[in-house]
């Protein structure tokens, strides 16, 4: 017997589902860097290629790690966004990774503790009191009010620490000499500004002017940020992740050697002899025995001693230990996997019920972005409520004018459009799922759904206008006369070629059924072969214009009022000064501007490129240049040339295959680590991926899953921009 749960599934009631569906363990790898390489390189080695075998093999899943060596870029450094960077990625893994999510490796490093990229208004303006206060203190103000700026975008208003490059512009030269000048210089202005920032939180802390969560702001390590997110804040910590703990026992008596400095904090006497940071010693301390045990079952700690040696932690004296350590890592993430999936298995072993979920996520996450169009969703529920119409409704529009979004918010209406009659909705995003990439695989799976709702019987047929056939003689007409059914079916341009024809496309539905179909204008001829389909003549307009929705792009005032929403979410205010210049905008242009605009400050200026940004080409371009500063610049052209020269899309496998075989690729990814397995690390090209999340697919080819650029506009964009320009040798 069917859960409530599962029947609602299958009805397309999908309000209380997860946002998200995931076939993917993802985990983020916490520690300090130079004391952990050891462990990092054995897992690397031994661990990580075994449990993706494992996800893999036995599990259907994918194992991704994050490690933070390797996508950092030289401009996240010089605007502060590295702690930014790996919070994001946190939550990223806690979003997507069904299983683990967050393993910390610690010993006796406690981390950096770079100042604060942002601070709080309220808090900086009191800091900033307190020193002006004090005449001794006056430089110290004067350095803070140059290196911080008010950005009042932010909602509460932040002071944010301006590049490096903003005062030391040689920070990003070419020139070795002069960035390695600069570095130095900006460590000595750093110094000043930590050392008097936390002075002063002090000052104000002992005073009682501040909370503690404050004051932590300014000393804790972005290894303990990173704990805090992924262990401490998280509710199903004991699920999801792991501690290490690595004590070397004879550390503290080998401080003067030349290598204790990259396992240890190590301060300097007065007379410069190397003793212990007993700061950092102590939050480390507070850290490792008070706050993860606090949050975080005994079982899910692992702790190993070891002994010194000159040649610090290493493969040859510490192999036990290794050995010991990469087999709990192993079997400690394997149990979690295998309960975590456990709890999934009755999802995830009904194709058909993972399948509609997929969807049923999509619509989810439309809907919470849609706004307006209520003149075409007024014309949807006209055509569902005209009991006499059975043919089906087109809606088309140019790509990015925002037809998937519609579809999605009518799938949602529809139940309050009919509120009165038992209704279940099919919904499918075609081209966005392996099942949904082909038409027959598509009806194939619309049949199966509407045997499980109605409990009836099906053959299955090798030809989609043989089952097309079996829908309109027998299933369509067996589904009880008081049971309502809308099927809706998203981008017929996504699908190959041989849908195009539309034959497939019942020509009359009963009176209980309603289906809207969307589509490109200029596609493949598919809009006019619709039209014939429902009888389109010129001479008769009257009559079948209520069953072609033209999707237009938006006025202006609907564009503020939505980037108003929006910037509400992201706690931002609206900036006018660009937008005032624009005349009607479609939803693409939208959603490319506003990953723009909602990452400005107040006391920016609209920089040369995106004041040239009239069209959804020139966006794309600007989106594509700002990916490129963001990642690795040649990871990112390469990866999507590799993927515009694939017709039929390329699989992950394959595109990380190729780019490993890519050697200017891996010199711009192994900038400043080399691991013991020359291969791109996978977590670079997911990132890249999750970044254009909204405009990559993926389908079925060949019993395999491809990915591919979804939108018109981005695929001829990529392909003039990387695939035609970016030459370059291949062996």
């Amino acid at each position: 017997m069917q859960s409530i749960q599962s029947i609602d599934i299958l009805r397309g009631h999908c309000d209380d589902i997860s946002g998200v569906r995931s076939k993917i363990v993802r985990v983020f790898l916490s520690s300090t860097f130079s004391d952990t390489l050891i462990e990092r390189d054995s897992l690397i080695d031994t661990v990580f290629p075994k449990l993706k075998d494992y996800c893999r093999e036995k599990c259907r899943l994918e194992f991704q790690y994050v490690d933070m060596r390797w996508g950092i870029q030289t401009e996240s450094s010089n605007n502060h966004s590295e702690v930014q960077i790996c919070l994001h990625e946190i939550e990223l893994c806690k979003k997507y990774s069904i299983a683990t999510n967050f393993v910390v490796l610690l010993s006796h490093r406690y981390g950096s503790r770079p100042i604060p990229a942002t601070i709080p208004a309220t808090l900086f303006e009191l800091l900033y009191k307190v020193l002006c206060s004090n005449d001794n203190d006056k430089d110290d103000a004067q350095l803070v009010a140059q290196w911080y700026q008010l950005d009042s975008n932010c909602v509460p208003s932040i002071y944010v620490l301006r590049p490096i490059s903003s005062v030391l512009s040689d920070i990003l030269s070419s020139d070795r000499e002069k960035m390695k000048e600069a570095e130095r210089e900006w460590r000595k202005l750093s110094n000043r500004l930590r050392i008097c920032l936390r002075k002063t939180a002090t000052k104000c802390f002992e005073r009682g002017q501040i909370q503690k969560d404050e004051y932590d702001h300014f000393f804790i390590s972005i290894t303990e940020k990173e704990i805090v997110e992924g262990i401490l804040k998280a509710s199903d910590a004991n699920q999801r992740t792991l501690c290490f703990l690595r004590e070397i026992e004879d550390i503290h008596d080998h401080l003067s050697d030349s290598k204790a400095p990259k396992y240890i904090d190590i301060d300097y006497s007065a007379d410069g002899k190397a003793i212990v940071d007993s700061e950092a010693e102590n939050l480390l301390n507070n850290l490792k025995y008070s706050r993860i045990p606090n949050g975080l079952q005994s079982s899910n700690i692992y702790s190993y001693k070891v002994h010194w040696t000159s040649n610090g932690i290493n493969r040859q004296d510490h192999a036990a230990y290794i050995d010991q350590f990469t087999k709990d890592f192993f079997h400690a993430i394997k149990e979690q996997i295998d309960r975590c999936v456990q709890s999934h298995i009755s999802i995830v072993s009904d194709p058909l019920q993972h399948e509609i979920l997929e969807h049923a996520i999509q619509c989810k996450t439309y809907v919470t972005k849609f706004h307006g169009r209520i003149d075409v969703l007024h014309r949807l529920e006209e055509y569902v409520m005209n009991e006499t119409e059975n043919r089906a409704c087109i809606v088309y529009g140019d790509s990015g004018c925002g037809k998937t979004s519609v579809l999605a918010k009518t799938a949602i209406e529809v139940l309050k459009w009919w509120p009165n009659r038992s209704v279940s909705v099919i919904l499918r995003f075609l081209g966005t799922t392996p099942s949904s990439s082909t038409i027959y695989k598509t009806f194939l799976s619309i049949s199966e759904q509407i045997c499980k709702l109605y409990n009836l019987s099906m053959e299955i047929y090798p030809d989609v206008l043989q089952l097309r056939h079996q829908l309109e003689t027998n299933l369509f007409l067996q589904i009880p006369p008081n049971e309502y059914l809308i099927i809706l079916l998203d981008s017929i341009d996504q699908l190959e070629t041989d849908a195009y024809d539309c034959q497939w496309l019942t020509k009359s539905f009963p009176k209980n059924i309603k289906c809207i179909i969307s589509t490109l204008p200029n596609h493949g001829n598919i809009l006019s072969n619709l039209k014939y389909l429902i009888n389109y003549n010129q001479s008769s307009i009257e009559n079948i214009q209520h069953l072609l929705i033209f999707v237009p792009p938006f006025e202006i005032e609907t564009v503020e009022r939505i980037y108003n929403t929006w910037l509400k979410v992201k706690q931002r205010l609206f900036v006018r000064q660009w937008m005032k210049e624009q005349i009607e905008i479609i939803p693409l242009f939208m959603k490319l501007v506003f990953d723009i605009i909602c990452t400005w400050h107040s006391y920016d200026t609209i920089d040369d490129q995106l004041k040239t940004c009239r069209t959804v080409d020139d966006c794309i371009r600007y989106l594509f240049n700002h990916l490129q500063s963001k990642h690795s610049s040649i990871l990112f052209r390469r990866a999507l040339s590799y993927m515009t020269a694939c017709q039929n899309g390329i699989s992950q496998n394959e595109l990380e295959d190729v780019l490993s075989l890519d050697d200017d690729v891996l010199k711009g990814v192994f900038e400043h680590y080399i691991p013991p397995i020359r291969r791109l690390p996978g977590i670079l090209w997911t990132r890249i991926r999750n970044d254009m999340d909204e405009y990559i697919m993926e389908k079925e080819v060949d019993d395999s899953t491809f990915s591919f650029i979804s939108l018109v506009y981005i695929q001829i964009i990529a392909s003039l921009k990387y695939f035609h320009f970016d030459r370059f040798e291949v062996y």
